[in-house]
C-alpha cells in the first residue's frame, strides 16, 4: 500500500516523565511526511530500513528551513550529525526520547532556540565542543554510551541534566552563563569542569562518579554543590572561586581533594562528609558564613596551612581524624576554632604554627590520641580545653581572655613554654601522666589549680 501523506508515529509521554508535563500534549504526532511508501519519516523507521547519509542530508534540510519543523521526538538514528548548524528558526530543536545508536555530533553548531534531549539514549560519544546555544538546553536522563564532550561550549540559558549518565563527562572551560544542574547522575569514569563558568548555581548533588572530578579553576559565581556525591577517585578545586556558598554536606571522596587556593565567599557546608585520602586546602580563602566539618571523617592528612578563613567560625566539631597530621600552620581565623569533641587516632597529631584565631578556640571533651602542639599562636578571646584527653601536650599560646583547662587529662608530656594568659586560668581536677613544663609560662589573671594530679610513671 502506498503512503504519500504524513508520518504515523505518535509518541505516547509517561505521566511520570517530566519532559511532558509542561508545554507539550501528551501525545505529540509527527509532523514530517512518510517516506519510500511506507507510513513513517525517515527519522522515525528502524535504522536497518535507512541509508545514514540520506537521513543525515533529511535531518539537516529540515533544520535548516525555517518552514519546516525542527522536532524529532522518538526519532531512530545512526548517528546525528548537526556538526557546524545553524538552524533557520528559534524554534525549539526537540530529540526528546530519541535513540541514537552511534553518536551525536553538535560541534560548532549555532542554535537560535531550545535544544531538548531529554531521555535521549546514545550508544556513543555526544559532542558538543563550542556549542553556541543562546536558549535553555534540556538533557535530562540523558544516556551517554561513551564521552560526553562539552569543551568551550557557551549556554546562555539554564543547562539541566538531571539524572544523566556518561562514560565520562569532559566540559573545560565551558560558560553556563545560567547555571548548571548535574543532580543524581552518574559516571563511569572521570568528569572535568575545570576551567568552566557557571554565571547561576552549579548542582552536583546526589551524582555518583567512578572516576575523578576535576574542578580546578573554576569560576561559580552563585552557589556549588556536591552534596551527597560519591567520588571513587579525587576531587580537584584548586584555584577554583564560589561566590554563594559551597555545599559537601554529605559529600563521599575515596580519594584526595586538592583545594589548594581555593576562594569561597558564603560558607562551606561540609557536614558529615567522608574524606579517604589527603584533604589539602592550603591557602584557603573563605569568607562569609562558617567553614564547617562538624561531624566529617578524615582518613588521611588534612592540611588549612595559610588558609584564611574571614567568616564566623572554621569548625571541626565531632569529627574523625584517623591517619596523617591535622595541620594548620599560619592558619588565620577570623571568627572562632571549633575543635570540641574531635577524635584524632594514635596516628593522627594536630599542628597549629603561628595561627591567629579573633574569636576562641574550642577543644571541650576532644580526644587527641598523638599529639596536640601548638607554637606561636594568637587567640584573642578563650582556649577551652576542659575533659579533652590528649596524648602529648605542647602549648605555646597567647590567650587574650581566659584558659580552661579543667578536667583535661595528659597521657604523656605537657609543656607550656611561651603561654601567655591575659585572663584567668582553670586547672581544677586536671590530670598530667608527667610532670608538666610551665617555667617559661605567664599567667596574667587568677589560677584555678584545685585537685590537680601527677601520675608520673611508677607511681603516684
Amino acid at each position: 500500500m502506498e503512503h504519500t501523506g504524513r508520518c504515523a508515529y505518535e509518541h505516547v509521554f509517561d505521566a511520570a516523565d517530566e519532559t511532558g508535563t509542561d508545554e507539550s500534549p501528551s501525545v505529540w504526532r509527527c509532523p514530517h511526511p512518510a517516506s519510500d511508501g511506507t507510513d513513517r519519516c525517515l527519522f522515525h523507521r528502524p535504522v536497518e530500513e535507512t541509508r545514514p547519509a540520506v537521513v543525515t542530508e533529511a535531518l539537516r534540510e529540515a533544520v535548516e528551513d525555517d518552514a519546516r519543523p525542527s522536532a524529532f521526538i522518538g526519532g531512530a538514528f545512526e548517528r546525528i550529525d548537526l556538526a557546524g548548524a545553524t538552524p533557520a528558526s528559534d524554534a525549539p530543536l526537540d530529540f526528546r526520547g530519541a535513540m541514537v545508536k552511534s553518536d551525536i555530533d553538535l560541534r560548532d553548531a549555532t542554535l537560535d532556540g531550545a535544544l531538548r534531549l531529554d531521555r535521549v539514549s546514545v550508544g556513543g560519544a555526544v559532542c558538543m565542543q563550542r556549542l553556541d546555544a543562546p536558549e535553555a538546553v534540556s538533557c535530562r536522563h540523558l544516556q551517554v554510551g561513551d564521552r560526553w564532550v562539552l569543551c568551550e561550549a557557551r549556554f546562555d540559558a539554564r543547562f539541566d541534566a538531571t539524572g544523566f549518565s556518561a562514560e565520562t563527562v569532559v566540559a573545560t572551560a565551558a560558560r553556563f552563563e545560567g547555571g548548571a544542574t548535574f543532580r543524581k547522575g552518574a559516571v563511569d569514569a572521570d568528569v572535568s569542569v575545570a576551567e568552566a563558568y557557571f554565571g547561576g548555581p552549579a548542582w552536583f548533588s546526589h551524582t555518583r562518579l567512578d572516576g575523578r572530578l576535576d574542578l580546578g579553576s573554576a569560576t561559580c559565581d552563585h552557589r556549588l554543590s556536591l552534596a551527597h556525591c560519591r567520588v571513587r577517585g579525587d576531587v580537584v578545586a584548586a584555584a577554583a572561586t564560589v561566590d554563594d556558598g559551597l555545599s559537601l554536606e554529605h559529600l563521599t571522596v575515596d580519594g584526595g581533594v586538592d583545594a589548594t587556593r581555593l576562594t569561597v565567599d558564603g560558607g562551606i557546608d561540609a557536614t558529615t562528609a567522608a574524606f579517604g585520602g589527603r584533604v589539602d586546602c592550603t591557602g584557603l580563602t573563605a569568607r562569609g558564613g562558617t567553614v564547617d566539618f562538624t561531624h566529617s571523617a578524615f582518613d588521611g592528612p588534612v592540611y588549612f596551612d595559610n588558609a584564611t578563613v574571614e567568616g564566623r567560625a572554621l569548625r571541626f566539631r565531632s569529627a574523625r581524624f584517623e591517619s596523617g597530621p591535622a595541620s594548620f600552620v599560619r592558619a588565620t581565623v577570623d571568627g572562632g576554632l571549633d575543635l570540641s569533641d574531635v577524635v584524632c587516632s594514635a596516628e593522627s597529631p594536630v599542628r597549629l604554627v603561628e595561627a591567629a584565631v579573633e574569636e576562641s578556640v574550642i577543644c571541650d571533651h576532644a580526644r587527641f590520641g598523638d599529639e596536640l602542639f601548638c607554637s606561636g599562636v594568637r587567640v584573642a578571646r578563650d582556649v577551652d580545653l576542659s575533659d579533652c584527653t590528649v596524648g602529648t601536650l605542647t602549648f605555646g599560646v597567647e590567650i587574650g581572655g581566659r584558659l580552661d583547662f579543667a578536667y583535661a587529662h595528659v597521657t604523656d608530656t605537657a609543656a607550656f613554654g611561651d603561654t601567655v594568659v591575659h585572663g584567668p586560668a582553670r586547672f581544677t581536677s586536671a590530670r598530667f601522666d608527667a610532670d608538666p613544663t610551665l617555667t617559661e609560662a605567664t599567667l596574667d589573671d587568677t589560677v584555678a589549680a584545685y585537685d590537680i594530679s601527677v601520675e608520673r610513671a611508677g607511681g603516684s
